[in-house]
Formats: C-alpha cells, sequence, structure tokens
C-alpha cells in the first residue's frame, strides 16, 4: 500500500507541475467540463453481498462514462426499506472501504451508504505506476483523473436511482479532504444532490500549492513548479451553485494540509443556507463531539427523524 501511494504521489506531481493557472472561465463552460451521456449503459455488476449485523455490504461495479469499470462500496442498513442515501467521496490516497465509519454513522438512523474509488485510487491504483499515456495526460483536463472522478460519482447517482431499493430523492454527498473539494463540483452540477457535506475541504490553489504541508504540494514547491490546479476544478468556482441546497463545511483550526486561509476560501465563496464548524485540532483527529454533529446534520438532511437524546 505505501508503494502504491509513493507512486500516486509521484504520478501526481508529474501531471500537475506543468499546469498554470487558467483563465476565468464562465459558469456554463465550467460546468459543461462535467457533462455525460446519461444515457450510456451502467452495466452493473453486484460481485458479493455480505449481511453483517445492521449492515449488509455489496461490492458491485458499473461501467465509467469512458468505459473504465468503477469499482462501488454500497452498504445498506439491514431491512431498510427504499433508506436516503449518503454519497461518499474520499480523500488523496485513500479509497471506498472510508465509508465504513460513514456507515457506522449512520446505519442506525436508517441511511444507506454508497461510495466508488476515485480514478489511481483503491482497486483502480495502478501497480506499477502509471503508464506513459497517462504521465503525458493533463491531470486536470477534461479527460483527466479528478474531472473523471466526479462524472464516475455521477454516474454512482444514475446507479441509486436505478434502484428500488434506495431512495434517490434524498441523496447527501459526504466528502472529506479531496473528497470536499471533489464533493463541492458534484454538489454544484448534478442537481439531484440535495445536501453537501464538505469534511476537511478548502478552494483557492494558489494558496494551497504555496502554503499546504501536503508531500505532494510539498515536493511541487521543491520541483519549483509554478502549476496550480486550473479553474475547472478549484472548488470555489463551484461551492456557491450548490445553493440553495444546504452545506456544511467542517474545518481544523491548525490543519497543516488545508490551511485556514484555504478553508475560509470555501467558506466565503458558498451560498447560503450554510453552516460551519470550526474544531480545535488538524486534518485528522476530528473531535468526537464534531463527527456526532456532522452526523447529525446529515441525518436532518435526509429527511430522517432522530430519536430524542440522540440528536
Amino acid at each position: 500500500m505505501m508503494r502504491r501511494r509513493a507512486l500516486l504521489v509521484g504520478a501526481l506531481v508529474a501531471l500537475v507541475v506543468p499546469i498554470r493557472f487558467a483563465a476565468a472561465q464562465s459558469w456554463d463552460e465550467l460546468r459543461a467540463v462535467y457533462d455525460y451521456d446519461a444515457a450510456a449503459p451502467l452495466d452493473a455488476n453486484v460481485s458479493s453481498v455480505e449481511e453483517a449485523g445492521p449492515l449488509t455490504y455489496e461490492r458491485l461495479s458499473f461501467a465509467g462514462n469512458d468505459g473504465e469499470r468503477v469499482p462501488v462500496l454500497l452498504m445498506r442498513p439491514t431491512g431498510a426499506e427504499r433508506p436516503p442515501c449518503a454519497l461518499f467521496l474520499h480523500g488523496l490516497g485513500g479509497d471506498k472501504d472510508q465509508a465504513r465509519l460513514v456507515a457506522a454513522l449512520l446505519a442506525p438512523h436508517g441511511i444507506a451508504v454508497l461510495a466508488i474509488d476515485a480514478r489511481l485510487h483503491g482497486d483502480r491504483a495502478p501497480d506499477e505506476g502509471p503508464d506513459e499515456a497517462t504521465l503525458a495526460g493533463n491531470f486536470f483536463a477534461t479527460g483527466g483523473p479528478l474531472v473523471r472522478t466526479v462524472i464516475d460519482n455521477r454516474r454512482a447517482i444514475d446507479y441509486i436511482a436505478g434502484r428500488d431499493d434506495l431512495d434517490a430523492q434524498r441523496i447527501v454527498v459526504v466528502g472529506a479532504s479531496m473528497g470536499a473539494i471533489l464533493g463541492s463540483v458534484l454538489s454544484a452540477v448534478d442537481e439531484r444532490v440535495d445536501a453537501a457535506a464538505l469534511i476537511v475541504g478548502g478552494g483557492d490553489w494558489a494558496t494551497l500549492l504555496a502554503t499546504s504541508e501536503h508531500p505532494l504540494a510539498v515536493r511541487l514547491r521543491e520541483a519549483g513548479g509554478k502549476g496550480a490546479l486550473a479553474a475547472r476544478v478549484d472548488p470555489v468556482n463551484f461551492v456557491g451553485h450548490i445553493s440553495p441546497r444546504p452545506v456544511l463545511m467542517v474545518n481544523g483550526t491548525t490543519d497543516a494540509i488545508i490551511p485556514a486561509a484555504c478553508a475560509e476560501a470555501l467558506h466565503a465563496a458558498a451560498g447560503e443556507p450554510k453552516e460551519i464548524i470550526w474544531y480545535e485540532g488538524g486534518h485528522v483527529g476530528m473531535p468526537p463531539q464534531t463527527l456526532m454533529a456532522i452526523g447529525a446534520w446529515i441525518v436532518e438532511q435526509a429527511g430522517v427523524a432522530v430519536p430524542a437524546g440522540q440528536g
């Protein structure tokens, strides 16, 4: 796993360094980057179903819009009829199984959780590093992994909508770190998302790449790279378009990965209604009370009644 993560960071550095700041684009131009053929068959294939206590775990895959198979983990509260669904987007270097924590938080309230592996992550991570064609491409281009991951998640919403045992009218996006960045984009361009919880996310990539202590940002600075994420993937250009749907943003006061200035840029760009939670701490190690507050907010947005004393 460590080798895979090292290769991933190396691949990202190779792909990011040549990029320069993009000129401002209109909302129609930005939104069009994430267009896809919604009529393309999903060709879903369930590989395993396992019932374990309060949750039923399904592992499956469907076809991405470009034909690449998208690995999926779906966790449904056992016995629940058409539960609402949280769509979880994991962080850089993570995978879909990180959604287990979210499922443990939400299952007692009858909420299902679905997560996919982002491009170059989890079951999609290359064993020997990306091939030359991948390295030569623009990581943030329309056909690149970040944009493709957002489109894959739009396909995941298509999948939810096609199941009779999930309620596609109640979908809450839950993104952590990179997942919060991409979750901002996804929730803005896809109006089927009813609410978005953006956890330890941020924007303003010029500041992020100049100040973040994430290994990717550090290596970019050491390499002398002057590139930055293009406007098409900067969440400050998207998060305001989630309104009037609710947004929750949660950040740590001493986060060295997503510095406070980047979190504040995302907060400022968001429209109403929005709720902002600051906790004392860094990128990881969130206090239990903050985690419970996030869970209560998701439950409320999913339209599930919280039993007395559990809010």
